[in-house]
């Protein structure tokens, strides 16, 4: 008998895929006020969860255990037990947040709010707001360096990067980089970022020492959504107006690769090990599920309607 279970281990084992997925997908259905619930492995719908008015952006906590909404239309940050999918809090903010970004540690959460041209930081154990940091105008998507210790926004009106000191609490440095720059991401080694732009063809390519744009990567198309591959090799950026993803290889500072996807891919998110990655396709009603290792898009699954984030519960 022991044995037999010992050779069922082993088979089981050889059969397992190189990369486990996700445990669970959260998607924001903007225009349905509804958080869309999908089975990371059959890569199905198994709940839709009511929300408030103009769920924009969903991030989870590190160990997967609760979820940070912003419901733009509510002036609100929503909290959700991953386990039960109930409410937790919901946390008063200021006008229409839109954009999260979770601290590496998991400690705090960033708020871009546009109204009042502000990032709220979020202590994400009491679930309150312990500062409102002034930006410029239109802080749109926040981003935190692998470190945690710099928080990027981008400011779209002043096509510039917003420099946040997370420690300090406060505005330090401005970056000016391409038209209508609406998120910037991290290397993975602290080198440097790269910042899209919604108004052009080209990436705008940054010194993190030196805290200035050195170069620019042409596209061919506007670029939104970014995420990059966990050994920083690799740069996947949706473009809204091509309706699809492309591939950058980061030394080369090229496109190495486009992937179709659905129509207008808001947001771009990676697995934690970066073997697949998830667009919510705005006006198509979907998320594309992308295998990176094939680079081509291995499920379509539709939700609810305007999808614009989704986020990645893995433990």
């Amino acid at each position: 008998m022991r044995s037999a279970a010992v050779l069922t281990v082993v088979l089981l084992l050889l059969v397992a895929p190189a990369g486990a997925e996700p445990e669970r997908l959260y998607v924001t259905n903007l225009g349905g006020n509804t958080l869309s619930v999908i089975d990371g492995r059959t890569l199905k719908v198994t709940r839709t969860l009511a929300a408030g008015q103009d769920p924009h952006f969903a991030v989870a906590t590190p160990d997967g255990r609760r979820l940070f909404v912003t419901m733009a239309g509510a002036d609100q940050v929503w909290v959700f037990d991953t386990a039960s999918d109930k409410v937790l809090a919901k946390i008063p903010l200021g006008l229409r947040p839109t954009h999260l970004a979770m601290a590496p540690d998991g400690k705090f959460v960033y708020a871009s709010l546009e109204t009042s041209q502000e990032v709220g930081v979020i202590n994400t154990l009491t679930q309150r707001v312990e500062a409102r940091i002034p930006t410029g105008p239109e802080p749109h998507i926040t981003s935190v360096s692998r470190d945690g210790k710099v928080v990027f926004v981008g400011g779209a009106e002043s096509h510039q990067i917003f420099v946040i000191d997370p420690a300090a609490r406060r505005l330090t440095d401005r970056i000016r980089v391409g038209f209508l720059p609406h998120l910037a991401v991290f290397s993975p080694d602290g080198r440097r970022a790269w910042a899209s732009s919604t108004g052009s063809n080209a990436l705008s390519v940054i010194d993190l020492a030196t805290r200035a744009a050195v170069g620019t990567i042409d596209l061919g198309v506007n670029s939104h959504g970014m995420a990059v591959s966990p050994d920083g090799s690799t740069l996947y950026v949706a473009s809204e107006v091509g309706n699809t993803v492309l591939v950058v290889d980061t030394a080369q500072a090229r496109t190495v690769a486009r992937i179709p996807v659905g129509k207008m891919p808001h947001t771009l998110t990676l697995s934690r090990d970066g073997a697949y990655a998830y667009t919510a396709d705005m006006e198509g009603g979907a998320v594309s599920v992308i295998s990176t290792a094939r680079r081509a898009v291995v499920a379509t699954i539709p939700v609810g309607k305007a999808p614009s984030s989704v986020a990645v519960v893995e433990r």
